[in-house]
């Protein structure tokens, strides 16, 4: 009796239905689980032609024009009649022959989500689906002290709803550099050996980062103690404290003044510089220096080349007479010696007005460079390239802010006026409005590259508001950018490196330090010898190149002076200087340096083989290659045009063996003109025995001259 009513209750009772299966979203969970699958990567379907007669945008950055490729009939990516035959299951699961192989499980998570998105009619919902605001990332920073140490990260997503979503499982890993640290697909960081890399995480378009940190931990260690000359070597020794490495000790006066003079003004010192130097003993000895050498004319020539060659301006096409390429390069190098502020001078780069005769800066952005790409790069440490066709897939940079970038130099004409005796004029002018994407009135909004927003009048040259920007709301980008790209300069290292490519995946190495010196220009006023002088002045700028036990190892936190060699400019020049011949150049008078000419060809076959640029198509400083060539020792070793600098009647050896009869004082006397520095009682007593056993005391300063001459001290910025 018990069991049939209990049949009949259950007869009579309502259904108990099954909870509701969550609406799938196209927009915030499709779309995740394309991409960790990396379907639409690059080496997928992502490709610019797509792989296998199927596309997707590169990373998602269409999700539109991805839905309608999905729902194409024709290519049975998504099947409404029967779910379980649509590719995008049956292909990731290798059910079916996949040039990707299997990327996920039948039945996983990420088969769930495309599954029932298909049953539940493959809508979208790209007008409707809640706003991803952000993703973080927990732990931002991982220190191990040992190797292998594993740590897992996790990364919850925040919507504009408030909601918040663990997705870690469908969150992409990426290593910003190889080597110090490995990442699975699930987050999990394992330590490999000492040093600094970083985790970028993606998902759905938004970024985070992780920085991992590997110390080699040294037992017993001690810090020093080092003087600190200035803020910089506080947040130096900072860091080197936390990673227990010693700094090395502070070079001699001759490579100080061997390399502070090469830095700053692109020569090495004469010889009676370096023996008032070296024989000077007073405690201000350095900083005086510094403040001579940035008072000297080669100071501008030096600095003003490596803009005029970021400036893509060359002489192809005759623009040496069209483009005022001369009148640039002279202009270049007054206004860095009378030290224009660094605002002024970009605002005279970027938004410069009239004709290139009377205002020479503005064939600065006269060239084949875009200047939406080109400007952000030089002047905000911003590679914006890649944001043309895609949102950049390692930055923040969208192609909305390539298009908001073009709309500041959309107006800007350039048209040739008459001929006078600098060669054909380029004037300036703003072209009449044709298109205007939004209006106001009689007015324009654009978008600065952070988002913020300005309305300026339709007539109005638009290039002046995005300079206000740069040194108003935007100066943190600006002053950071400058300051790293003269720190790579002085220390042949950036703080982030390369030094025009501020990305987000690339973090500095030491961020109190970059933002103590952008703060300090801004303080100065944009005073860039300031900058220059406080660089100069640190202890670690004058660490010593040789490294010590604790830091022989360490490569990025400027524990120890880096070796560099020296650059196309400075080894022409560096090579007259001491020789006492000058290089010849297809232009110009007699004695003028490498630095002096602004064209691309100028002639010399030293500049060539010494890595000149044989064009100006990039504003990267990577152009120029550190590399030692086959040709260039050659050249070295037994060149023609080497040996006839050091055996002309005009030159030094000639010189010197007049003035020194003595051959210890002779063998000095070649150290110093050729080094920078007296010989070592060990130098002098070889070089003395040398010269007595050579066949003429001139064969014998001569062949002196050329060994020293090719030795790495010579060839390198030591």
């Amino acid at each position: 009796m018990m069991r049939t009513s209990l049949v009949l209750l259950f007869l009579t009772c309502p259904a108990i239905s099954a909870p509701p299966t969550r609406p799938v979203s196209f927009t915030n969970d499709v779309m995740a689980v394309l991409g960790k699958a990396g379907c639409n990567s690059g080496a997928c379907h992502g490709h610019s032609s797509g792989k296998a007669g199927f596309k997707l945008s590169l990373r998602g950055y269409d999700r539109r024009a991805d839905h309608a490729a999905l729902l194409d009939a024709d290519s049975g990516r998504v099947d409404l009649e029967d779910v379980s035959q649509s590719l995008i299951l049956q292909m990731p699961t290798a059910q079916l022959e996949h040039g990707g192989g299997k990327r996920f499980e039948v039945g996983s998570e990420s088969y769930r989500v495309l599954r029932d998105w298909i049953r539940q009619g493959a809508r979208s919902d790209l007008k409707t689906a809640t706003r991803l605001k952000q993703i973080v990332v927990d732990p931002a920073s991982i220190e191990h002290r040992k190797t292998p140490q594993s740590q897992s990260l996790r990364v919850t997503a925040l919507y504009a709803d408030g909601t918040r979503r663990d997705v870690t499982r469908l969150a992409i890993f990426e290593l910003a550099s190889e080597g110090v640290v490995e990442v699975d697909a699930g987050g999990r960081v394992t330590s490999r050996r000492p040093g600094e890399s970083a985790v970028l995480i993606r998902f759905l378009g938004k970024k985070a980062l992780s920085r991992a940190l590997v110390i080699r931990h040294r037992p017993g260690f001690a810090w020093s103690n080092p003087p600190q000359h200035n803020f910089i070597d506080r947040h130096i020794d900072a860091k080197l404290q936390r990673i227990q490495v010693l700094p090395s000790e502070v070079c001699t006066d001759a490579e100080f003044l061997r390399r502070v003079s090469l830095d700053i003004c692109g020569l090495p010192p004469d010889p009676e510089e370096v023996t008032a130097f070296l024989d000077d003993q007073a405690a201000d000895r350095r900083v005086r220096k510094i403040d001579e050498l940035l008072s000297r004319e080669d100071y501008g020539d030096a600095w003003a080349m490596r803009w005029l060659e970021m400036s893509g301006t060359t002489e192809s096409g005759d623009s040496a007479r069209f483009k005022g390429i001369w009148t640039l390069s002279l202009w270049l190098r007054r206004v860095l010696n009378e030290n224009l502020p660094y605002d002024r001078l970009v605002r005279e780069l970027v938004a410069g007005k009239g004709s290139s005769i009377h205002n020479p800066a503005i064939t600065f952005t006269v060239n084949r460079l875009k200047r939406v790409e080109t400007v952000p790069q030089l002047f905000l440490g911003i590679r914006l390239q890649c944001a043309e066709c895609h949102d950049h897939p390692f930055d923040t940079w969208t192609q909305a802010n390539y298009r908001s970038m073009t709309e500041f130099f959309g107006q800007l004409g350039d048209k040739e006026g008459p001929f006078d005796p600098y060669g054909r004029e380029i004037r300036r002018f703003i072209k009449p409005e044709l298109r205007v994407p939004w209006r106001s009135g009689e007015r324009v909004e654009l978008v600065h590259l952070d988002g913020s927003r300005v309305q300026v009048p339709l007539a109005s040259d638009r290039r002046e508001a995005l300079v206000d920007w740069m040194f108003g709301p935007g100066r943190r980008m600006a002053s950071r950018a400058i300051v790293n790209r003269v720190w790579g300069r002085m220390l042949g290292r950036g703080i982030v490196e390369p030094v025009d490519d501020m990305r987000f995946n690339n973090p500095a190495v030491n961020e109190p330090l970059l933002t103590a010196l952008a703060e300090d220009l801004v303080a100065a006023d944009w005073d860039l010898k300031h900058l220059l002088r406080t660089i100069a002045r640190s202890r670690t700028y004058q660490h010593s190149s040789i490294p010590n036990e604790s830091n022989r190892h360490e490569r990025v936190n400027f524990s120890h002076g880096r070796l560099r060699r020296l650059g196309a400019e400075q080894l022409a020049d560096s090579l007259s200087r001491v020789t006492g011949v000058d290089e010849s150049y297809r232009v110009g008078p007699p004695g003028l340096r490498a630095v002096h000419v602004p064209y691309v060809s100028a002639g010399s076959r030293l500049l060539k083989i010494f890595g000149r640029p044989a064009e100006r198509a990039s504003a990267c400083e990577c152009v120029r290659s550190p590399d030692a060539t086959l040709p260039q020792v050659m050249y070295l070793l037994n060149g023609e045009e080497l040996w006839k600098k050091i055996r002309s009647p005009e030159g030094t050896v000639a010189a010197l063996l007049r003035q020194h009869d003595g051959a210890a004082e002779l063998v000095e006397a070649l150290y110093v003109a050729m080094l920078s520095r007296r010989p070592t009682s060990d130098e002098r007593r070889t070089g003395t025995r040398y010269l007595a056993d050579s066949e003429t005391r001139g064969a014998g300063a001569e062949d002196l001259a050329w060994a020293l001459l090719n030795s790495p001290e010579f060839l390198f910025n030591h």
